[in-house]
């Protein structure tokens, strides 16, 4: 009966090892854009100081050593805080090929609402993009597995 149980924890454990991915916003280093593959990437650039309400999105992107060229379009609103605000993990799942350029606000406060300008590294505050957790989703994950595991040993002992 036992064996039965603790093969049942498993697969329950299992089951819930493979959901537990979890996502974190890390700083990116502007150096790192001439090496990632950007086909599947999207960019946008905030305001550092309102980037809730200020944001454009970056297409046609040329990544240089110290600079990126792009055409610029603003973006209204809500679409500007859909893009900067996560609520849960589903959303930072889907936000994991978004990178947020946090550019200074006395630069963007001369930007157009569309435009191909060249951005140098120099006037961006920071950089960031949501990537996979490795430890909190490892930890989750053999603590799902453990815990079953534990719990059966401790029941079989009596």
């Amino acid at each position: 009966m036992i064996v039965y149980t603790f093969r049942a924890a498993i697969l329950l454990a299992a089951c819930l090892f493979s959901g537990c991915v979890f996502y974190q916003r890390y700083p990116l280093a502007p150096g790192r854009f001439t090496k990632i593959d950007k086909s599947h990437l999207s960019f946008y650039l905030l305001d550092a100081a309102h980037p809730r309400t200020r944001a454009w999105y970056l297409s046609e992107t040329d990544f240089r050593q110290d600079q990126v060229t792009a055409f610029l379009t603003k973006m209204d609103e809500p679409d500007a805080a859909e893009a900067f605000v996560v609520h849960n993990r589903r959303d930072a799942r889907f936000s994991r090929d978004e990178v947020l350029l946090f550019a200074r606000p006395r630069f963007v406060m001369a930007l157009a609402d569309t435009i191909t300008l060249t951005i140098p590294y120099a006037e961006l505050e920071k950089v960031e993009v949501y990537e996979v957790n490795a430890g909190k989703s490892v930890g989750v994950s053999l603590l799902t597995i453990l815990t079953p595991i534990v719990l059966l040993g401790v029941l079989s002992e009596y």
